[in-house]
This record gives C-alpha cells, sequence and structure tokens, in this order.
C-alpha cells in the first residue's frame, strides 16, 4: 500500500469536486479547509485499511474518552445525516472539500441533518470506542492523514454539491456507515469494555456501569436487575379492595393509538362505566380534531364538534394532534365548567396527551386536569418504529406493498411512526422536558408486549404499573384488561401500583429485555 502521503495527495487531487485539467484555463486556487481532530484524546486503534470489503481493519480512528466527552465538528461542513444506523449513533458532515467525516457510536447526537457546523462546533457526545472516519466518495481514508502539515496544492473546480433528497441522503450516509459498525462488532465492544471496568477506580465506577449498559448483553443484564430492584417501591397488595369510582364531576377523555378509527379503538375496552363514568361523560378524541361521534354523550358535551376519522389519520405528525387534543380537553372544560378531566390514553394517544400537557401548561390551562394515564404508550420510543425509519424507499415501498395487502393497519412511511423511533427528536424533546409540575401521570405496561416493550412505557419519577399479558395480543389487549381496570382505579384514588409477586417481578424485569433484544437483533441484522 502507498505511504499516507502519497494516498492523500492522491486523493485530494481526484475528489468529487473534479480536477482542473492541465490545459484548460486554470480556475481559481483553493486551499482545502484545515482539519482538527474531534476530540482531544489519544487514539486506541488508528487507521487499517481492510484487505477486502469484509475483512478486518478499521477505517478510521478510534479514540479512549470518558463517557459524555463533547464531539466537534473537524472542519466546517453541512450535516448529512444524524440518527441510528443498527441501533447506534452516528454525524455524517460534508465539508468544502468534497471530504465527509463521520462520528459513530456516539451517546448523543446534539445536530440535525441540513445543519450548518463550524470547525469545533459540538456534533454530539461520545464515550470509549468513539470512531472518527473520513470518506472521499465511497472510500474510506486515513483521518491522521488530514491532521498532518502535509502540502498538497490541488486545483478544485468550485462546485456546490446540494444536499441529496432526505430519503435518498439518508440512504446514501447509512450504507457507507454500516462498514464502520460491521467492523466494530460485539467482540469489540466486549474488548472496550473490560479495558474501561478493568482500568475502574472505586471512584469511577459509576462511568463503567454506564459504558456496560451500551454493550447489548451486558446492557440487557443490568438493566434486569436495575428494573427488578426498581420494582420493589411502594405498592398495593391485593387485599386491598378495588377503590370506589371517582365522586361525580369527572369527564374521561379517551386517546386512541396508531391504526384506530372513529369506530374501532382499543381505548374503547376501557371499563369506564366500572371506573364509575357516567355513560354520557366519556369523550374520545378524534385524530381529525375535536370528539369522535359517539351516541349517548350528555348534551353539554355532544354539542362539542365531531370529526370521524380514518386509521390514515393517525400516521400525521403527533405534534400538531397534541394541540387538537388540548384543543378538545379545553372544550370540555369549557362545556363542563368545574369538572375533572380525566384523560385515559392508549399506544400513540399517550405521546399525544404529553404534547397536549405541554401545550396546556404553556396556555396556563391544567388546572381543571385530573388523572392522566397511559396504557401501553413508547415514551421511550420503540425498536419497531426505529427499525422501520432505516429502511431504504425500495425497502420502505416493498414493506408498504406487503403490509397493505396484509390489510394489519400499518404505514411504514408513517410521520408518527418515525416520531416513535427511540432516537427521534419527538422522544428526545418529551424526555428533556418531562412532564408538567402538578400533573398525576400513571403509566401502565403489559410485560410481554411485543409492540412497545413495558420497559420503554415508564416515565422517570411517576408511577408505573406492569399487567400480566403477555403474546402478540397483549398490546391490544391492555386496555380492557380486568387488571387494567384494577390499576387505573388505584390510579384515579391516588394509590401505588398493585403489588407484584416475586415471580413476576422476575418474569416483568426480564422479558422486557429479552423483547427489545430480540426487536434490536432483528433490525441490526437487517440493517447490516
Amino acid at each position: 500500500m502507498s505511504s499516507r502521503r502519497t494516498a492523500v495527495a492522491v486523493v485530494l487531487s481526484v475528489l468529487l469536486s473534479g480536477l482542473a485539467v492541465a490545459g484548460r484555463a486554470p480556475a481559481a486556487a483553493a486551499d482545502p479547509p484545515a482539519h482538527v481532530p474531534p476530540v482531544d484524546a489519544p487514539v486506541v486503534d488508528p487507521f487499517r485499511a481492510p484487505a477486502s470489503d469484509f475483512g478486518p481493519g478499521n477505517r478510521g480512528l478510534t479514540y479512549d474518552l470518558d463517557a459524555g466527552t463533547d464531539v466537534r465538528a473537524s472542519a466546517p461542513g453541512t450535516v448529512t445525516f444524524a440518527g441510528p444506523v443498527a441501533g447506534t449513533l452516528h454525524v455524517t458532515v460534508l465539508h468544502d472539500d468534497g471530504l465527509r467525516t463521520s462520528y459513530s457510536f456516539l451517546e448523543s447526537v446534539g445536530v440535525r441533518r441540513g445543519q450548518t457546523v463550524r470547525r469545533g462546533d459540538v456534533v454530539g457526545t461520545g464515550g470509549r470506542g468513539f470512531h472518527f472516519g473520513v470518506r472521499a466518495g465511497d472510500a474510506y481514508l486515513d483521518p491522521a492523514a488530514l491532521f498532518e502539515r502535509i502540502e498538497v496544492r490541488v486545483r478544485l473546480v468550485p462546485h456546490d454539491e446540494p444536499l441529496p433528497a432526505h430519503d435518498a441522503g439518508v440512504v446514501r450516509e447509512r450504507r457507507a456507515l454500516v462498514e464502520v459498525v460491521r467492523e466494530r462488532g460485539l467482540l469489540g465492544r466486549i474488548a472496550d469494555t473490560a479495558v474501561d471496568v478493568g482500568r475502574a477506580s472505586a471512584d469511577g465506577l459509576s462511568a463503567g456501569y454506564h459504558l456496560l449498559r451500551d454493550l447489548d448483553p451486558s446492557r440487557a443484564a443490568l438493566d434486569v436487575v436495575a428494573a427488578y430492584r426498581s420494582s420493589g417501591g411502594d405498592c398495593t397488595v391485593d387485599e386491598v379492595a378495588t377503590p370506589a369510582a371517582p365522586a361525580d364531576g369527572h369527564v374521561a377523555v379517551l386517546v386512541a393509538g396508531y391504526g384506530s378509527n372513529s369506530v374501532d379503538a382499543a381505548v374503547d375496552d376501557v371499563d369506564t362505566a366500572s371506573l364509575g363514568y357516567a355513560v354520557g361523560d366519556v369523550v374520545r378524541y378524534s385524530y381529525r380534531g375535536g370528539r369522535a361521534p359517539r351516541d349517548g354523550l350528555a348534551p353539554d358535551l355532544a354539542a362539542i364538534e365531531a370529526s370521524p376519522y380514518e386509521r390514515d389519520a393517525t400516521f400525521g405528525d403527533l405534534r400538531t394532534e397534541g394541540r387538537e387534543l388540548a384543543d378538545l380537553v379545553e372544550a370540555v372544560a369549557l362545556a363542563r365548567p368545574g369538572s375533572t378531566i380525566d384523560v385515559v390514553a392508549h399506544s400513540q394517544g399517550g405521546l399525544v396527551t404529553r404534547l397536549a400537557l405541554a401545550e396546556l401548561h404553556r396556555r396556563g390551562r391544567l388546572g381543571s386536569l385530573g388523572t392522566v394515564v397511559t396504557m401501553g404508550t413508547p415514551h421511550r420510543g420503540t425498536e419497531w418504529a426505529t427499525g422501520a425509519t432505516v429502511l431504504d424507499p425500495v425497502e420502505r415501498a416493498d414493506l408498504h406493498q406487503l403490509v397493505e395487502l396484509l390489510d394489519i393497519g400499518v404505514d411504514v412511511r408513517a410521520e408518527s411512526l418515525a416520531q416513535m423511533a427511540e432516537s427521534s427528536s419527538l422522544v428526545e424533546d418529551l424526555a428533556d422536558a418531562g412532564v408538567p409540575d402538578g400533573v398525576t401521570l400513571r403509566t401502565i405496561a403489559a410485560s410481554g408486549d411485543l409492540i412497545v416493550p413495558a420497559d420503554k412505557s415508564a416515565v422517570g419519577g411517576h408511577a408505573s404499573a406492569r399487567v400480566g399479558l403477555y403474546g402478540p395480543w397483549a398490546h391490544d389487549q391492555l386496555p380492557g384488561a380486568p387488571a387494567t381496570t384494577r390499576e387505573l382505579a388505584l390510579a384515579l384514588a391516588g394509590r401505588a401500583p398493585g403489588c407484584r409477586g416475586t415471580a413476576d417481578r422476575v418474569l416483568d424485569a426480564v422479558l422486557p429485555e429479552g423483547i427489545g433484544f430480540g426487536a434490536n437483533a432483528l433490525v441490526s441484522g437487517y440493517a447490516l
């Protein structure tokens, strides 16, 4: 292989921008922008070009970082990719010299696609195993050569490469990053973790724990232990009778999930009568705005505008739905002054509810709210939504045709599905914002939910209940299950969630991790 200096000189002379051919009128000379290392840390694994596409090697530089270290752009440019690839986070930046730099295995992403960055701007945070790569076209180069003071005279034809269309650009970058992900497989992550644990001091054990969580098998094991321990808090024993129904003056607003329509939704199975709500005091939100049509409503609530909707209405922007649900809550409060409005939401509807809470807080209209309960809601995202977002346009079109043929009520192209991905901006924004002060929130999850693993349904700082439902239908059975009805009654009465026996607590801890691990394995295997 040629020396580093020779390789860089050759590559820089044939960049995508084009070389000024001898004999033509010379174009204006332009020096390639100076690149600097993205972090101030030692390199633990240098560039090693693989002998073949799938051979061993390292298509960049792997650094030894402390957890949470800022990772900075090596030169000015435009972000062309920011997000997950096979369950790991990456950022790619296109620079004026035609090179693309990649920042891989990040702990967090701090930029968005299309954003312009300057040299030194933070693009995310990383820890041990952070990888920095450089590409010219599809060829990976040795990034260390960019940091050396090499005099390379290159005449570049001025260019302005437009940012590709979203799907095409994301697919292009994801496919290039897949090579880096392949190289850093399970054994590489085990080695990274072993080094960190071996050198961890008493003061650094928390950092070692954090790094172990990034390794899927170890992370699952630690999460199981943490979940089991956390499940032993305050709870209501079975011997305690189910609390009486709430007093008069309560109105229930139901919020359905992804794929529902105005006449068919799992949230309709909630036993509102057993919970003490009058038949006329139960309103369901419409994904077209206002309420879903329903017979038997009290006259004052029936006066609220009704809008039928089909399942495709649940595929749009959840932020818009959140504002419209806030409008409905305000309309109920106006129609029924002095009433207490309880909100009970299922699946995606819980995210809509979280967004509505933020909007009502902004408007100063949280005063009429009572208890808010979400069931099977992906507050932390769901692996299946993440998997759908990494499909390329052809794969997504093929899968869309298949699910339409099977008539299972899913649109893999849906904006709302992308917003339920684990690394979506909506999920991240909700995690950052939390729940407004003064809101009583209870989450309920099915321990064996295959659609939204139960560990993704909890919200930090708020009580969470588990219900013993398992299998492919657990997600849709959750709202109407008798155990859920008891948990709803406990929540409405301000009581702690029901207690779970030792065996159930173990299963509650193990099963969601197993479901998530399996989903991640399928998604990662498909992406790779």
